[in-house]
């Protein structure tokens, strides 16, 4: 990731990572073949996101799950639980690196299972398998992907759908449970990018599964010890060509998840 030439397309930004400006971006959940009408979020809950670091325009609810920034996903039930036990996100507007406040559990990180719809086009396929590799290549952390092919005894299974917005995949982020995020969604729309493009999105999408956030947005809890500034970060809301992981990147994974 040594370049941040950004990859130009006609359509605009909608983000925390998926969408565009004369830019690809990344991230949401998953809908039919057009996204269902936003409902107005409840106040409340609104108000915590805000107050976690979230910029309110940026967030829409839609069918029981709060859509931030184009792509990252939380169930309306697990905010409640944020706020039930009062753990609103202190953010550092002068660093990189977050979290949120659900990590995926030891048990867990250290086996995390995907299952691949049949739905998904066979090059995303192949970004998917590079995306595993990819994660599972970072040393000194616990953290190991597997792809399964039984959707019974998967954690997270990834699926299409087709929406007109400007977002390229979207996922959930990690459960008060201690498990991965569950749902990872690939718009169809843009299934013509290239394949650098495409990996560069998987890598990020499962990122948000185990529990980053944006590096060039400031919400969730600052991981200490990485850098104050990482524009190629895998983790940038904008999808960028993929040019492996930054040494932010790989310090923020073994601080998470240690081996």
């Amino acid at each position: 990731m040594q370049t941040h030439q950004k990859m130009q397309s006609s359509m605009t930004v909608l983000s925390i990572c998926m969408a565009f400006v004369l830019f690809f971006s990344s991230c949401q959940e998953e809908t039919e073949k057009v996204s269902p009408k936003a409902e107005e979020p409840t106040d409340e809950l609104v108000s915590f996101l805000v107050k976690s670091g979230f910029n309110e325009k940026d967030i829409e609810l839609e069918n029981d799950t709060y859509v931030i920034g184009g792509d990252i996903l939380i169930d309306k039930s697990e905010v409640e639980k944020y706020v039930a036990n009062g753990t609103a996100l202190e953010t550092d507007p002068s660093t990189e690196h977050y979290r949120g406040y659900y990590l995926v559990s030891s048990s867990n990180v250290s086996n995390m299972r995907f299952y691949i719809s049949s739905s998904v086009p066979s090059s995303w396929v192949t970004a998917i398998y590079e995306a595993v590799d990819a994660w599972n290549s970072v040393n000194g952390t616990s953290l190991y992907m597997s792809i399964t092919s039984s959707s019974s005894n998967a954690h997270t299974t990834i699926t299409t759908g087709y929406s007109s917005q400007n977002w390229v995949a979207r996922a959930y982020l990690p459960t008060s449970n201690g498990r991965p995020g569950y749902n990872m969604e690939i718009n169809t729309r843009y299934n013509s990018l290239s394949s650098g493009y495409k990996k560069f999105t998987i890598v990020h999408e499962m990122g948000h599964i185990f529990g980053l956030y944006h590096t060039d947005q400031t919400q969730g809890y600052f991981i200490n010890g990485t850098p104050s500034s990482d524009p190629n970060s895998v983790m940038n809301s904008y999808v960028l060509p993929w040019n492996g992981f930054t040494n932010g990147d790989e310090d923020a994974v073994q601080i998470l998840y240690p081996d």
